[in-house]
């Protein structure tokens, strides 16, 4: 389960500003609890532009983080995927920053299309401001 993080207003603001530009919404829209693609409309090209403007913006490396786990899942892999749905190490992993994942029902039946939908605001935040800790040298891990 993901613990909760106190979000620091310098990484709420950069990426509440990039969620709103990338997808065309106001600000006052985008709350840390909006899932990006039920709640915003994002699609999967717009998660990569969000990601991209957040690793410019917060200079975040996002080649070593876990939104670089995240788009580089291989759903092909039996090490990922098995008849259909993500594996309990693979969701293990995405729960350590995705607080929607602990409101799941049944953590046997996460499909891929589910996954993506849980992906909200805070989860960026979540993984943005760890990443920046790590690269301070603040010790957290993403």
């Amino acid at each position: 389960m993901t613990e909760r993080v106190e979000l620091r207003e310098e990484v709420w603001s950069v990426v509440r500003r990039c969620v709103a530009e990338s997808l065309l919404v106001d600000e006052a829209e985008v709350r840390p609890e909006s899932r990006l693609i039920d709640d915003l409309g994002a699609d999967s090209l717009d998660f990569v532009d969000i990601v991209f403007q957040l690793d410019r913006e917060l200079d975040i490396q996002v080649q070593g983080s876990e939104f670089n786990f995240l788009t580089r899942l291989d759903f092909s892999s039996p090490a990922v995927l098995r008849e259909g749905y993500l594996t309990e190490d693979v969701l293990a992993r995405l729960g350590r920053w995705l607080p929607a994942l602990g409101g799941v029902p049944d953590r046997a039946k996460v499909t891929p299309r589910a996954l993506f939908s849980l992906i909200t605001v805070e989860a960026l935040c979540i993984v943005a401001q760890r990443r920046r800790d790590e690269l301070a040298g603040g010790g957290a891990t993403p």
